[in-house]
């Protein structure tokens, strides 16, 4: 072989090392379309982010945003309202997500009586099997039955009154 052709040869074969070194480096596993969907998604996730830190639905630098860890020990559930350690108490109960949160909200913060005052929320999902069309207010809890706000006295495990309208709560808590 005469130098030119070696040299020909040696171009082709660096030639060939080249194109097989590529088909190497593209066959790693991910192919180009995946590489392309998954920037596409990377990108688009980024871009959420973004606008909803700039609109403030998601204020990542606030204080405010640590998840509470305080207990509302003035909370009950009907399942467990007759678990009190007091002698007579009461328990206010009525929709804390409708129309009357911030009246008997107000009553209740304003409560100034000896007995202790629980709160009752009929929107919660844990007392939806205590709610009815009619009240049917005794003693045992499976056919215990609240239709709207309701103010109960209970002294040792027994519902000794109850006061259904606006005006008998409002009355009550103001007599005490």
């Amino acid at each position: 072989m005469n130098k030119k052709q070696m040299l020909k040869e040696q171009k082709r074969i660096k030639q060939e090392r080249k194109e097989s070194e590529k088909m190497f480096r593209n066959d790693n596993g991910m192919s180009d379309s995946i590489k392309i969907a998954i920037g596409v998604l990377l990108f688009i996730g980024i871009c959420f982010v973004a606008v909803n830190i700039a609109k403030g639905n998601w204020n990542l630098f606030n204080k405010n945003n640590r998840p509470s860890t305080e207990i509302n020990t003035n909370m009950v559930i009907v399942g467990t309202m007759f678990n009190k350690e007091e002698g007579e108490y009461l328990v206010l109960a009525y929709d804390m997500q409708g129309v009357e949160k911030d009246l008997y909200g107000y009553l209740g913060q304003n409560y100034r009586g000896n007995d202790h005052l629980y709160y009752l929320d009929l929107s919660s999902g844990f007392n939806s099997n205590f709610i009815g069309d009619n009240s049917n207010i005794v003693n045992d809890l499976s056919l215990l039955k609240l239709s709207g706000p309701t103010l109960l006295v209970i002294n040792k495990d027994q519902i000794t009154a109850s006061y259904n309208t606006e005006d008998a709560i409002i009355e009550f808590l103001n007599s005490k």
